[in-house]
């Protein structure tokens, strides 16, 4: 199952650690709709599986994993990524039939 969907930014229930990193989450070039194509986004916060990573301009959408905030220093969450593949295999789920809610952040917040 690919892990990478379509870039989309955070929504309202995404919740930051200072006014600076969601400032810079915020960004929005005139000439790049993608952050991962503009070498002026440093920043990128996924929010399916709650990770904040340093991005790699390599022409595609990799970013490096970080735990601490480049600005305030704050203590980032720890990455659900294993979570939601364990979810995700345990549950059965494959592309064809995977919830909208594990396209996103939703999942971690439906209980």
């Amino acid at each position: 199952m690919p892990v990478e969907e379509a870039w989309a930014p955070p929504s309202e229930a995404a919740v930051f650690c200072c006014a600076e990193m969601k400032s810079r989450l915020a960004f929005t070039c005139e000439q790049h709709a993608d952050p991962f194509e503009c070498p002026d986004n440093l920043v990128v916060y996924s929010e399916k599986f709650d990770e904040f990573g340093l991005i790699v301009h390599d022409g595609g959408p990799s970013y490096i994993l970080i735990g601490f905030c480049p600005w305030c220093g704050t203590r980032l969450p720890e990455s659900q990524r294993d979570r939601w593949f364990d979810e995700v295999e345990a549950k059965g789920f494959t592309d064809d039939n995977l919830p909208p809610e594990y396209r996103t952040g939703a999942w971690r917040r439906v209980r």
